[in-house]
């Protein structure tokens, strides 16, 4: 009886105590099993664990550049930024654990339609229901404010390009060529503070009357923030709110643990109440 082996295989599933490790033998066709949801329901509870205990700082307000007394001011009010980012990223790195865990359920709790009963199909809609509800209030509540802080909006710009120039006729090697520099003084300003890490390769040639000569061009790439007035107003509202963002995630994970639970303890009810019911049919 498939119903049977299937209600009977959920209401044996206990309230897990033990974390039990994937085995990475198991990741194969003849022995794969997927996860209880017990245990799901033990690793979202652990997660409250994880949560950041530090609350960041609230920086200072930022100060427009434009102002004459505004060097010394942003270059404090940075300091408070990794901190801060350190507090979303412990938070992110716990939501995205707990959408993991998530995405297990429909597995662990799989079952053909016509194998379920009604009561049964009603619990699962019920849990269904308040794990997506939890979902939407982390993406709406706690997702964006934490994406500001964590990838804010940049452009990629050319920040200096430099022009080496080789031997005439391809008498000279590179380590002993000419070079000279030519920056782009339009983005240099805005681009002082920031790490020049790609370059573009290219290579061209000049052809005089009588010799020619072997130029590279590299252009070093800038990332500077679109808006850092904003990016720092960003930085304030996750320090600011950090204690409320923190205790609405904990809400969350936690009411997600309790459904699962709730949703156990139906199914062995739902399966008592069918087993009561076989003597009248």
């Amino acid at each position: 009886d498939t119903t049977g082996t299937h209600n009977s295989h959920n209401s044996n599933e206990t309230e897990d105590t033990t974390i039990q490790p994937i085995d990475p033998s198991s990741m194969n066709s003849s022995s794969f099993q997927p996860m209880s949801l017990s245990q799901i329901q033990l690793r979202i509870k652990l997660l409250l664990d994880k949560l950041p205990s530090a609350l960041p700082e609230v920086p200072p307000d930022y100060i427009n550049p434009d102002e004459t007394i505004h060097n010394n001011n942003n270059q404090q009010s940075s300091l408070y930024h990794p901190p801060i980012k350190s507090f979303a990223s412990a938070l992110q790195t716990t939501i995205e654990e707990y959408n993991l865990l998530l995405s297990l359920v429909s597995s662990a709790t799989y079952q053909w339609g016509v194998d379920r009963s009604g009561a049964s199909q009603q619990n699962l809609s019920v849990m269904n229901s308040e794990l997506q509800q939890c979902q939407e209030v982390i993406t709406s509540v706690v997702s964006g404010r934490l994406s500001n802080v964590l990838c804010p909006a940049v452009d990629v710009l050319v920040g200096r390009v430099e022009v080496v120039k080789g031997g005439n006729n391809g008498g000279e090697e590179n380590g002993s060529s000419s070079k000279k520099r030519k920056l782009d003084t339009s983005s240099a300003t805005t681009t002082s503070n920031n790490a020049t890490t790609d370059r573009l390769l290219g290579t061209t040639a000049t052809i005089n009357s009588t010799t020619t000569t072997n130029e590279q061009r590299i252009n070093h790439y800038t990332r500077p923030l679109v808006d850092p007035s904003y990016v720092h107003l960003c930085h304030q509202i996750v320090a600011r709110n950090g204690e409320m963002l923190r205790y609405t995630l904990a809400t969350c994970i936690h009411t997600a643990q309790r459904v699962i639970g709730d949703y156990l303890k139906a199914m062995k009810n739902d399966l008592g109440h069918e087993a009561n019911k076989g003597g009248y049919y």
